[in-house]
């Protein structure tokens, strides 16, 4: 009993201080609910913990308060998509983020468009999203951009694309182990032998690297039907 005892006191401290974190943003709020960037952390605090109804409630509230003042609810419509993108409601996401367009956040709304796409299978458009963000965003969402270019351009078939921005992204983080076996699937898709990349994968997480070989075959499929889609969207 020692051991789940052991667990259980680390569980219930991690959430004695997980409620003081929140009570200590509701107070933040209080202090002040005129403040947008308060009702965002807390919106994104209640997201973290999985409590989505409630971190959806509270944007949508939070909505109603700037009601009219567009820069103010730019930041509130950001948080409310990312809820929606974290319940798998890629819709309702798709609205949120679109309501970005020419604000600031918008190269972050565009790569989360990206990868809502990315995740419907939609490669073309999760392109053009991913594009964007990569011209217009800074630095971090650069780079976040270029594991979204490589996976579609992967998925398209256009291997040469998908390696330069593998590359670029593995140079900032070479131990991302996603992108490491990826790019080892871009050098099999170049005619090459992945043995380095793999290697490398399997070094970085042995479990995640299995796991990633057994859906290799599927991998294949999607890229094999993204080539197809890709000659298809050339002859119409």
């Amino acid at each position: 009993g020692d051991f789940l005892d052991k667990e259980k006191n680390k569980r219930d401290r991690l959430e004695e201080e997980t409620k003081g974190k929140i009570e200590k943003l509701i107070e933040k709020v209080d202090e002040n609910p005129y403040d947008p960037q308060r009702y965002y952390a807390l919106g994104c605090c209640l997201t973290e913990l999985q409590s989505f109804e409630q971190a959806e409630e509270l944007f949508k509230r939070a909505l109603n308060v700037f009601e009219g003042q567009e820069d103010k609810q730019a930041l509130l419509h950001y948080g409310l998509g990312n809820v929606f993108y974290a319940t798998g409601l890629f819709k309702e996401a798709s609205v949120e983020f679109k309501m970005l367009n020419g604000s600031k956040y918008e190269s972050d709304a565009m790569l989360m468009m990206a990868q809502t796409e990315l995740s419907n299978g939609n490669y073309q458009r999760a392109l053009a999203y991913a594009l964007t963000a990569f011209e217009k965003g800074n630095n971090q969402t650069r780079l976040d951009s270029c594991i979204v270019l490589g996976d579609s351009f992967l998925a398209l078939g256009c291997f040469d694309q998908a390696c330069e921005y593998y590359d670029l992204y593995l140079k900032d983080r070479p131990n991302d182990k996603h992108a490491v076996f990826m790019r080892g699937v871009v050098e099999t898709g170049l005619g090459k032998a992945p043995d380095a990349y793999f290697g490398r994968a399997k070094q970085l997480d042995k479990e995640y690297y299995s796991k990633m070989i057994e859906r290799l075959d599927d991998i294949s499929k999607v890229i094999n039907k993204g080539k197809q889609g890709e000659k298809d969207d050339r002859t119409r």
